[in-house]
């Protein structure tokens, strides 16, 4: 049985100080109707989850769970009573190699993986059944969002659930790069994509900006690169990269915010191509790059 999880909205939290003090004394409805207005665009707290430690304290730390993509960060916390299970797209010792090149990593806080995929669909490679699926900052990275949200259910247990942390392209380095639409995400489905479609490849080259959630929540985005007198020097790199393999891309396919996100998911579920619904999502609050969604298998 899943514990319950907080909700997404909670009255009392989003009037409390210090961020609420401007609410006191207001009834539900009027608190809903501010941050429908003012208070989600703000970036106000709205629940009690309000950082990825407290997101991750959610999942139960005594049920069979699989990690996807967890690189030199694990979420497994020491309170866990039963290991958690890795997925990743290199085996151990050369996501430790990888580490050991890069200032801000620690190869030693690289798990053991217990699966190493090479685009297979995940029930052909994984035998075992999770009851919590954990994944930070992959999401955006599937070729095909469509097979991966059917590679998640088919790994879950009945009544199981998906935690995802999810970046805000808003507040990324991929602020100028469109909100991925429906018929993107159709599209790559259609093309059975195993590889980043064109579009990614390319708006990665041509659109990047700084990387600092911060600065993007105060309006600074960095220069528009349309206007970069460097831009057409990029296109040639940018057209080369379209030849390499596509897993060795570490790029974005997919751009959300939590209104796009919710409607996707929702979407291709009720067009019955994708089995996973929206039981939580937790929205982007100030300074912050990312969002936190809850995905559950709806009865």
């Amino acid at each position: 049985m899943q514990a319950p999880l907080p909700p997404a909205f909670d009255p009392a939290l989003y009037a409390a100080p210090p961020h609420g003090t401007d609410l006191a004394g207001q009834d539900e409805a009027a608190l809903r109707g501010h941050y429908r207005a003012y208070g989600e665009a703000e970036g106000r707290p709205c629940s009690a989850v309000t950082s990825r430690a407290r997101f991750v304290a959610l999942i139960p730390p005594d049920t069979p769970m699989l990690e996807i993509g967890p690189f030199c960060a694990p979420c497994a916390a020491p309170h866990r009573t039963v290991p958690a299970r890795y997925l990743d797209i290199m085996p151990t010792e050369a996501l430790r190699a990888t580490a050991a090149t890069l200032a801000w990593a620690n190869a030693a806080e690289v798990p053991e993986i217990d699966y190493v995929w090479r685009g297979e669909p995940y029930g052909a490679l994984i035998r075992e059944r999770f009851e919590t699926i954990y994944s930070a900052h992959c999401i955006e990275h599937q070729p095909c969002l469509v097979t991966h949200l059917t590679d998640l259910a088919a790994v879950l247990t009945p009544g199981g659930r998906v935690f995802l942390v999810v970046p805000d392209h808003r507040y990324a380095f991929d602020h100028f790069v469109p909100a991925s639409t429906l018929a993107d995400v159709l599209a790559a489905y259609h093309a059975a994509a195993a590889t980043y479609p064109p579009r990614a490849v390319l708006a990665q080259h041509l659109w990047q900006t700084h990387n600092d959630p911060a600065r993007h929540w105060q309006g600074d985005h960095g220069p528009l690169p349309a206007a970069d007198p460097a831009l057409p020097d990029r296109i040639a790199p940018a057209l080369a990269a379209l030849h390499q393999p596509g897993l060795t891309h570490d790029l974005h396919a997919w751009q959300f915010t939590p209104a796009s996100f919710r409607d996707l998911i929702e979407t291709l579920a009720a067009a019955s191509l994708s089995p996973l619904r929206v039981e939580r999502l937790y929205p982007t609050l100030r300074d912050r790059g990312e969002f936190y969604a809850v995905l559950h298998v709806a009865a």
